[in-house]
């Protein structure tokens, strides 16, 4: 049976930021999706980071060139485009790419951050689809500040666990920098308003990715965190000139434009080649 979006599910992610869809991956594709992980663990990308061995282990690869025919591939059969469709009202889903994290043994909380301050792109119809491989808490599994999709764009973190609010950008950018919010949700657990969700394969969770999100650790009561984020734009999406032009962390070269040339700052977000994922039954 074809998973129901619910009016609770879309007012949800556009009020909140984050929705939980129970039940999503059935069996078949559960299988495809711990492929896919497996493949990019044993196949790091050209920005992965961290390592895939050892005994403390902490694994993100992002957008792999190599592994985009494998999720395309899963993607084009899954049912995430349609439910994306159906979560904006979009007559258009495109797939944008994959970002998968493996953490294992003793290992930190990610940092609190916004996607939006690394890449070149902004707009309503902009999601994670978040997927657990295994079962976990919702302080395991990954947070947001209610509604903060709607609000601040904050400088990014460097992820220096010295400093969690270190800014990437700092003077070549023109964003305020991030609030410690781990520091005074410890001190006054009302500070910010927090929402999460205990998950379990199967589960999806569908964040906007200009919320502030942080993720879980790994420690003796979960020993191993595995999870894939596919990311997906829609009728509402654009590209966005706010990153300063000076290096960052990722390389955001020009990209080709479906209707010829380079996208600009303000143009929908249609790249040439991208995959239209609600094409899928």
């Amino acid at each position: 049976m074809a998973f129901k979006v619910t009016e609770n599910h879309r007012s949800a992610l556009r009020d909140d930021g984050i929705v939980k869809l129970p039940g999503l991956v059935d069996s078949t594709l559960l299988d495809d999706l711990k492929a896919c992980f497996e493949w990019s663990i044993g196949h790091p990308g050209p920005i992965a980071e961290g390592k895939s061995e050892g005994e403390n282990i902490l694994f993100v690869d992002n957008a792999n060139p190599a592994a985009r025919p494998m999720y395309e591939k899963m993607v084009a059969s899954a049912p995430f485009g349609r439910v994306a469709a159906e979560l904006w009202g979009s007559q258009y889903v495109g797939y944008y790419a994959e970002e998968v994290f493996w953490k294992k043994g003793k290992t930190e909380k990610t940092f609190w951050h916004q996607d939006t301050v690394y890449a070149p792109w902004r707009g309503e119809h902009w999601c994670n689809f978040w997927i657990p491989l295994c079962e976990m808490t919702a302080e395991q599994a990954i947070r947001v500040v209610r509604g903060s999709h709607q609000g601040i764009m904050y400088d990014g973190t460097t992820f220096n666990p010295e400093d969690p609010t270190e800014p990437i950008w700092g003077d070549a950018g023109n964003f305020p920098r991030l609030p410690d919010i781990e520091a005074e949700v410890e001190a006054d657990s009302d500070a910010w308003d927090i929402v999460g969700f205990d998950v379990e394969p199967g589960d999806v969770l569908v964040i906007h990715p200009h919320c502030l999100h942080a993720g879980g650790a790994t420690d003796d009561t979960l020993p191993e965190r595995r999870n894939i984020a596919l990311r997906f734009f829609g009728d509402k999406s654009y590209y966005s000139g706010h990153l300063p032009d000076v290096p960052g962390p990722y390389e955001n070269a020009p990209i080709p434009a479906a209707a010829g040339g380079h996208l600009k700052d303000g143009d929908l977000y249609r790249p040439a080649n991208a995959l239209q994922a609600n094409l899928s039954v």
